[in-house]
């Protein structure tokens, strides 16, 4: 297995940490998409990361490289087989999908000149961080890891979205508006799959 990745990109930090939770045998390859001579897109027409090559396919994108990924890898499965289980999973990394998929909108109007900003794309996309990270956190009170407290890829969907936010918004008190959520980050930040991967301020 190959995976491209960027460095921030918390849709590859999911897959970066599966692989490392799983011991799964892959060379990670870095890329930089605003490089002109990047070459992504031979492998993804979308030209996005994460993208894995297996088997002489290409596969993309996070949800279903991640299926691919934790199937392919054995026990323990951190992805339920369980229908019911499986969906509630599932539906975490939406939300935590949602989540970045917000913050990343912001950031990106915000390298756009002053003059040329909608203040109505802020207003919209931080009130979805918001009420997201208000979801998830309720979700999260009284657990320690969220499905059956036990670790699974929801948690590293959501510490991946937690982490990102984090970088892009340290304004947000976690730990008193979200102390749900800031509890169960510090315990992901245990493991040295989440250590190694983290966020770098200055990209």
């Amino acid at each position: 297995m190959k995976l491209f990745y960027s460095n921030n990109s918390p849709y590859a930090r999911k897959i970066r940490i599966l692989i490392d939770e799983k011991k799964v045998s892959a060379t990670l390859e870095k890329v930089v998409l605003a490089d002109k001579n990047c070459t992504i897109h031979e492998y993804n027409p979308l030209a996005k990361v994460p993208t894995l090559i297996a088997n002489d396919i290409s596969i993309f994108d996070s949800p279903v490289i991640a299926e691919y990924v934790d199937q392919k890898s054995g026990l323990p499965y951190l992805i339920p087989s369980d229908f019911d289980k499986k969906i509630l999973v599932k539906r975490w990394e939406a939300i935590s999908d949602g989540l970045c998929d917000a913050a990343v909108a912001i950031m990106l109007e915000k390298r756009k000149p002053l003059s040329q900003q909608n203040t109505d794309l802020f207003e919209k996309q931080m009130r979805k961080i918001k009420l997201s990270l208000e979801w998830l956190n309720r979700e999260m009170e009284g657990k320690e890891y969220y499905l059956e407290n036990k670790f699974s890829y929801a948690d590293i969907a959501a510490g991946c979205a937690l982490g990102y936010v984090k970088l892009r918004y340290p304004e947000i008190d976690f730990e008193n508006e979200y102390l749900s959520l800031y509890r169960l980050y510090e315990l992901l930040m245990q493991r040295s799959s989440f250590q190694t991967t983290a966020p770098e301020p200055y990209l």
